[in-house]
């Protein structure tokens, strides 16, 4: 809805903007039901690009029902926004609200039928560079696109609540002329005189995990020693728009105060700390088989503090840094852990967590990494030979990529680290290829490759290329084949290639080798070379492999 609501123009008023983003959602959902969601968008998308709305009629109805909205507080910022032309407030929608990688955004563009997707992406890196830090959050919706506004009058001009309420009712029993997105509309506020009660939160029962087979948040009762201030609570759920919602934790954090709540498939933090309250709105991270994460309630100089699942009954941490991991015991109280510190330095150094829950089968350990965002990483490891390994086997393969590669910025809900080639390279060098894989809630993913090469003790990083959006390193597509320019020690270049376990045969230039891995020796390459020679790769009865470079 807020990628229509975007890209209608902004001087046909905010209502009818909201009022014809919710139809053009509406009939998207109708279409592409059980669809994938890049099509979706590419189709809401070029209907309201394409969008013309009638000038007003002037008819007057004693019924007003609108969908509500509360957008962000900059007011410069949005006014800049809403001057850009509509591609690029499409743009914005997908990068900021949505948390789309570049690529995909272009993708989505242009099949939208945009003209210029990368002009669009320029427009809004522009604009976001004259604000400088913290402009992505500027314009923050923060009201559900389900909910309803309502408004009525008698004749007389006299507010009566009964019968006003009672209009509402019948009207969404209707279904007036304002189709909404799928779902039951909430009347969030009617046009009435009097006090209106604030938000409240709901709660789910201490023991609510024990009684369900699916460990999500939902089943997590509210924590914290300020669960009971009804005035922040509401503060709370007012800040994000929302009428309730479930109480996560309330309480006081590391010199600040703490909110948080869940309402679907989102979950807010709310902190005071000395001025105006800030609202961060995140995905809800899902319950994995791996074991559920815990939630970040905040960081600070002294370390992250996290609100684990009730049924956690162990954690330790160990930085990113050292030969191999140092595990220490983090206490927890009331469901939140001690500040858990992070080593310092340039690279990222984690911190790792490793969680036991010894009443949810089978009770072992899993391991997580913080990577940002609201809740850490499921991490995991896969070496290059036929056993699996944990995610403690791989301590060395995450220590070197938290140096190697930039992570997202809003994390991400699977790391996996696959490490599908480790053998020789030219003259004396060794190497260990790894493929990876950062899968989000929505189900978008970003794969990187990055070769690791040691020669006399030491190790470089080598990137190998970057995808968004595929199936590369995934269960669904078992093999990959990567190539880079290298340079060896020496000072030599060489090209080199290598795959995975089901790759039988490499090809560069056209020249074949049989195996998993192939070199050969070449010129420095040009500055401007980013692909390198022509490489293919086969695997099982003659299938063609993915390349990643």
């Amino acid at each position: 809805m807020w990628l229509a609501y975007l890209v209608l123009p902004p001087s046909a008023g905010e209502e009818r903007r909201l009022v014809l983003a919710h139809r053009l959602a509406a009939a998207g959902l109708a279409r592409h039901r059980g669809r994938d969601q890049a099509r979706l968008r590419r189709t809401v998308l070029r209907r309201a690009l394409r969008a013309r709305i009638p000038p007003w009629s002037g008819r007057f109805t004693r019924l007003e029902v609108v969908p509500a909205v509360t957008r962000g507080t900059d007011a410069a910022f949005t006014g800049e926004l809403m001057a850009l032309r509509p591609a690029a407030r499409a743009a914005y929608a997908l990068l900021r609200l949505e948390g789309r990688p570049a690529g995909e955004v272009a993708a989505i563009l242009a099949g939208a039928r945009v003209s210029d997707p990368e002009g669009a992406l320029a427009e809004v890196a522009a604009l976001e560079g004259r604000f400088g830090d913290g402009a992505a959050a500027m314009f923050r919706p923060s009201s559900d696109p389900t909910l309803a506004r309502c408004y009525g009058r008698l004749p007389g001009g006299r507010p009566r609540a009964g019968l006003v309420a009672g209009a509402v009712a019948a009207a969404l029993a209707a279904a007036v002329a304002v189709p909404l997105l799928p779902g039951t509309p909430e009347v969030v506020a009617v046009g009435v005189a009097g006090d209106r009660p604030g938000p409240a939160a709901v709660s789910a029962a201490p023991d609510a995990w024990r009684r369900s087979t699916e460990l999500d948040l939902s089943t997590w009762g509210p924590r914290g020693a300020l669960t009971g201030d009804a005035a922040l609570v509401a503060r709370a759920l007012r800040a994000w728009g929302r009428p309730t919602g479930q109480l996560l934790y309330a309480g006081r954090v590391d010199g600040a105060t703490v909110v948080l709540t869940r309402d679907g498939e989102q979950v807010a933090r709310y902190t005071e700390a000395g001025g105006p309250g800030r609202l961060e709105v995140f995905p809800a991270p899902r319950a994995r088989p791996g074991g559920a994460p815990p939630l970040t309630l905040r960081a600070t100089a002294a370390g992250s503090r996290y609100l684990v699942p009730p049924w956690v009954r162990e954690m330790s941490a160990a930085p990113l840094s050292g030969r191999s991991p140092v595990w220490r015991v983090v206490g927890i109280e009331d469901g939140v852990t001690a500040p858990v510190p992070a080593a310092g330095g340039r690279c990222h150094r984690g911190p790792m967590l490793r969680l036991r829950a010894p009443e949810i089968a089978p009770g072992l350990p899993y391991t997580m990494l913080d990577l940002g965002g609201i809740s850490p990483a499921e991490a995991r490891y896969r070496p290059p030979g036929p056993a699996e390994a944990g995610a403690l086997d791989g301590f060395g393969v995450w220590k070197g990529l938290g140096c190697a590669v930039e992570w997202p910025a809003g994390g991400a809900e699977v790391a996996t680290a696959w490490e599908f080639w480790r053998g020789a390279l030219p003259e004396g060098a060794h190497g260990r290829w790894i493929c990876l894989r950062l899968a989000d809630v929505r189900g978008g993913s970003l794969v990187r490759g990055v070769l690791f090469t040691t020669h006399g003790g030491r190790t470089s990083a080598w990137r190998t290329g970057d995808r968004t959006g595929t199936w590369d390193c995934s269960r669904l597509r078992r093999d990959v084949v990567a190539g880079a320019w290298w340079r060896a020690p020496s000072g030599r270049h060489y090209y080199v290639a290598a795959g995975s376990r089901g790759v039988t045969r490499i090809t560069l230039d056209r020249r074949a080798t049989p195996g998993r891995y192939a070199a050969t020796r070449t010129r420095a390459p040009a500055l401007s070379a980013t692909g390198g020679p022509a490489l293919s790769a086969t695997g099982g009865p003659g299938q063609e492999v993915a390349v990643l470079r």
